[in-house]
């Protein structure tokens, strides 16, 4: 059985504002923290009750009720999505013999199914206004050592959720009895149905938005009028977060992670800070300071960056170390690339212009000519202009190249990838309507409404075989 907590907060006086006192961080949105504690037994940290025979399997974790899953199922699904989609849950892939919940810290192979007993805190990081609601998690194992403490950071690969980068760093580190700090980086499951005018909350449910309000995950910035006059030129259409909310997160990856890191030393100072017997809305003397503990800054991809850019705005000293699989960073724009012993001349442009050149590119590659929009304030992304089908794709082939060369391998995979992909990215329940994404870089409400003519369609680059990661 699980026990879910809900921490109320009280304002700190001023007989509690001395630096020893376990404040909770001004990022931190009052009200937003909820703590669960997992026996493990019928639920867990790190598989969400499933073991790892449950992750294995081919058969996702169902919901009692299709239309209205609970918290509790999200969740496991969420676990069970994000790891399959970032290791290999094959045997003959090494796992359950190489790695897995069933393989000890040593390496070897067991016969305990990995469930990990803790407890699991989520919070939103915010700047107060309720639209950056960057979602944070701190697990720490029932294992964990308050005399050797550590942490291990997971901040979420692609544009996935919390449990992004569960199975590539937050095993490990709670297998080793070490706290992980989580965060999405302000990608994540924030998922505004603007027809509909459904948001997604912290735990994956849905809800009218006006009714959310600041416990929204995330609600595109639009006025009422704006919306409606969206809806009537295109219906049934989804904002997404990491495209549309306005925040360039990209730009705030690293400062997350460190916000997580500092959220999981709030964690901690609460649940080992003194004295031990004070009640759960009580703030403790902190017995951990800035530096104290052992924390290493770990992740892949997306993630990987957001460790890496932490580490460089670290002034606090909070990171002791970092272990970042392929990367995804951009290097300054002055800077000199070479690939192949030729220069690239488009270097150094944030991720979501790559992703976006490449969604254009290869879409058009593979779909009919289409008619192109005059007059309407679309923008000319530089479709290949052939109407020959190997015309077309040799001239997005060599778009891609020019503008970096490893853009190709944005436009791999098969449909079956696709799913899987946008699967993992979007670990929760979305209505049964057709996403379309339109480019949106941070422009005026007025702006996005002219562009809204000039979707980027997941959907069709998954149909023709092609894969869009994030």
């Amino acid at each position: 059985m699980s026990k879910r907590i809900v921490l109320s907060f009280l304002a700190v006086t001023a007989a509690c504002s001395s630096s020893d006192s376990n404040a909770l961080p001004s990022f931190v949105a009052r009200g937003s923290v909820v703590a669960t504690v997992y026996d493990g037994g019928s639920d867990d940290l790190l598989t969400g009750g499933l073991g790892a025979a449950g992750l294995a399997s081919s058969t996702p974790p169902g919901f009692a009720d299709a239309a209205n899953p609970t918290p509790a199922e999200l969740r496991t699904r969420a676990i069970y999505t994000n790891y399959r989609a970032l290791v290999d849950p094959t045997i003959n892939g090494g796992y359950g013999t190489l790695y897995g919940p069933n393989v000890d810290p040593n390496g070897t192979p067991t016969l305990n199914p990995g469930k990990i007993a803790g407890e699991e805190s989520l919070a939103y990081d915010d700047d107060g206004t309720g639209r950056v609601n960057v979602t944070m998690m701190v697990q720490v194992p029932d294992s964990f050592d308050p005399n050797n403490p550590c942490i291990v950071t997971a901040a979420s690969s692609g544009s996935r959720g919390v449990y992004g980068a569960i199975a590539t760093a937050g095993e490990w580190g709670l297998k080793h009895g070490c706290a992980v700090a989580y965060t999405d980086k302000g990608s994540g499951m924030g998922v505004d149905d603007l027809q509909n005018n459904t948001v997604n909350l912290m735990d994956g449910t849905r809800d009218v938005g006006t009714d959310a309000g600041t416990k929204s995950n995330f609600t595109a910035n639009l006025s009422d009028a704006d919306r409606a006059a969206f809806n009537a030129a295109s219906p049934n259409r989804f904002a997404v977060k990491h495209a549309h909310s306005q925040q360039n997160p990209e730009r705030d990856w690293g400062k997350n992670t460190l916000h997580a890191i500092e959220f999981a030393y709030y964690v901690l100072n609460q649940k080992f800070g003194t004295p031990a017997d004070a009640g759960p809305n009580v703030e403790r003397g902190r017995r951990y300071h800035a530096g104290q503990i052992l924390t290493i800054a770990a992740s892949v991809s997306n993630g990987a960056g957001s460790s890496l850019a932490a580490v460089e705005q670290d002034s606090q000293h909070w990171i002791s170390g970092v272990v970042a699989g392929e990367p995804q960073v951009q290097v300054q724009s002055t800077s000199t690339i070479q690939r192949g012993g030729t220069a690239v001349v488009a270097k150094g442009k944030p991720l979501y212009d790559y992703t976006t050149l490449a969604a254009a590119s290869c879409e058009r590659a593979a779909a009919p000519p289409r008619r192109r929009a005059t007059g309407s304030g679309c923008s000319d992304l530089g479709h290949p202009a052939g109407r020959n089908a190997g015309r077309r794709q040799s001239e997005a082939a060599l778009r891609l190249h020019d503008h970096g060369g490893a853009l190709s391998g944005l436009c791999g995979g098969s449909e079956h990838s696709a799913r899987r992909e946008h699967e993992g990215s979007f670990p929760f329940r979305i209505p049964d309507q057709r996403p379309v994404q339109w480019a949106d870089d941070e422009r005026s409400a007025r702006d996005r409404r002219e562009h809204a003519a000039c979707p980027i369609e997941r959907g069709t680059a998954a149909a023709h075989g092609y894969r869009i990661r994030e």
